[in-house]
């Protein structure tokens, strides 16, 4: 029973949200004590001051969780922890400190040319050099990608756990991989997480931990290349998977590069502060969120036929539906609000802008 349990990542996961859930009211305290909060201005709309150390308790959650899976010891993931450790502690001196977007990014490429040393490097170019330019650049891009999308209540921990989802339940068997043991890990830090993060919330997880989901998803995705190498179509999946916060962060990109500004200065561009704009509450931005990403999980799963024609032929059949249905997405709106009974927000809705 207990091989059982340790092999299938359900005990990782329970410990995971367990120990999330029980440490965030003490990591909010002491956030309150030492007065480490998301002001109000700006860019953050919330019109109080929110404690911002949850990553803290997320960060303990998933090591804890990988501890007690057969395939997260340390001894098997060396570099892994080293490169986590790296981001987590980046994102929380910069929860600190506010640090220099030049010293996040080299933080983060350094935790990518970590991993470009192990056997989760990418091999597109089959050269030692520019395979681990690729792998840096591919770390960063997800690092910032959930930083950036991490502006509203719930966001950032719900899409990274229903992604992490999306990857765990292709190891439902047996775990033979390291990447089970972090998605499921993943997973249970995250809803843990939720349960003081869902909107209303009441502590955001801070560059800490959003810098510290963009790293765990973007290892996941790598797992997934090293483990499906003999895919045609694998390339896919993981991009679909996180479809949502990689197009955020290049039209984010794009945006602040024509008006010629640093792409890491922030702005109130981002899809979730159009639809707070349009009246959404912070709920429905959440919802909508979580929506997108699981159609988004079964365009990806559709990804991962052995014929690649096939699978991009439904690729774009599905996303082309999916498309449609975007349409109705107001409406959608609309009769969520009468169900929960939610009001549309005032101009000083509970958003947190974290970039």
């Amino acid at each position: 029973m207990n091989e059982f349990f340790t092999t299938h990542g359900y005990l990782a996961a329970f410990l995971s949200f367990a120990v999330c859930a029980a440490l965030l009211p003490l990591v909010r305290r002491a956030a309150f004590y030492f007065r480490v909060h998301d002001q109000p201005g700006y860019l953050k709309i919330h019109n109080a001051p929110i404690p911002r150390l949850g990553g803290v308790a997320m960060m303990l959650a998933i090591v804890l969780g990988l501890a007690v899976s057969n395939y997260g010891s340390p001894l098997h993931l060396v570099h892994f922890y080293f490169a986590l450790g790296l981001i987590w502690y980046a994102g929380f001196i910069d929860d600190l400190l506010n640090l220099p977007p030049e010293v996040r990014l080299i933080a983060q490429l350094a935790a990518g040319f970590l991993l470009s040393q192990t056997r989760w490097n990418l091999t597109l170019f089959n050269h030692p050099i520019l395979d681990s330019i690729l792998t840096c650049l591919f770390v960063a891009v997800f690092v910032n990608a959930f930083n950036f999308l991490d502006g509203s209540d719930g966001i950032a921990g719900g899409v990274a756990g229903l992604v992490a989802l999306g990857y765990a339940a292709m190891y439902a068997t047996p775990t033979t991989s390291a990447g089970g043991a972090v998605a499921w890990s993943l997973l249970g830090a995250c809803l843990g997480f939720l349960a003081y993060n869902f909107p209303p919330a009441r502590i955001f997880m801070g560059d800490s931990g959003s810098t510290m989901l963009g790293f765990l998803i973007a290892f996941l995705s790598l797992d997934f290349y090293r483990v499906h190498h003999h895919i045609g179509s694998h390339w896919l999946l993981p991009l679909v998977f996180a479809a949502l916060p990689l197009m955020d962060f290049f039209l984010a990109v794009i945006r602040r590069l024509r008006k010629r500004v640093s792409p890491f200065s922030g702005d109130r561009g981002h899809f979730y502060d159009v639809l707070l704009n349009r009246g959404w509450s912070s709920l429905h931005v959440a919802l909508g969120a979580y929506a997108i990403t699981g159609g988004l999980l079964v365009i990806g799963w559709l990804c991962i036929h052995p014929d690649w024609k096939i699978s991009v032929l439904l690729l774009f059949v599905v996303a082309f539906l999916f498309a449609l249905s975007l349409r109705n997405f107001e409406s959608l709106r609309e009769k969520s609000q009468m169900f929960f009974g939610a009001q549309p927000p005032p101009s000083n809705s509970s958003l947190n802008s974290e970039e």
